[in-house]
């Protein structure tokens, strides 16, 4: 399946809100949503984030969060966690078409657990 990252935002931006009700207010929220974007804008960074997910079954937010580690300089609030695992499990299951989950152990900026994703239609390809 090949998905671009425009197709990505726009389904974020139309979608995300009414699926994941408890999380609406994270659209457009500030800092963090801005390097969620930024990071679904990347396709070579999506590329890594998935194959990790596939591969190694690390969550998507354990490899976000590792690589956005030195452009948060804050402790993430709760609500900024669940929040972050909402915006992936939206990516994952919404948009890529992720059908199965599974929460592991993460570790990664007081986030204790985070869920990687398996059981998608077919590969994953995040283009342009």
């Amino acid at each position: 399946m090949r998905v671009s990252t425009s197709e990505i935002k726009e389904r974020l931006y139309s979608d995300f809100a009414s699926i994941y009700r408890a999380f609406g207010g994270f659209v457009d929220s500030g800092r963090l949503w801005d390097l969620c974007l930024a990071a679904v804008g990347d396709e070579t960074l999506m590329g890594n984030i998935i194959f990790c997910n596939d591969i190694h079954q690390i969550p998507p937010v354990h490899t976000f969060l590792k690589v956005v580690d030195s452009f948060i300089s804050w402790e993430l609030t709760d609500m900024e966690k669940r929040s972050l695992g909402a915006f992936w499990g939206f990516v994952f299951k919404h948009v890529l078409g992720y059908r199965r989950q599974k929460s592991v152990t993460a570790r990664i900026n007081t986030v204790q657990t985070a869920t990687y994703f398996f059981d998608p239609p077919g590969r994953a390809e995040v283009v342009k």
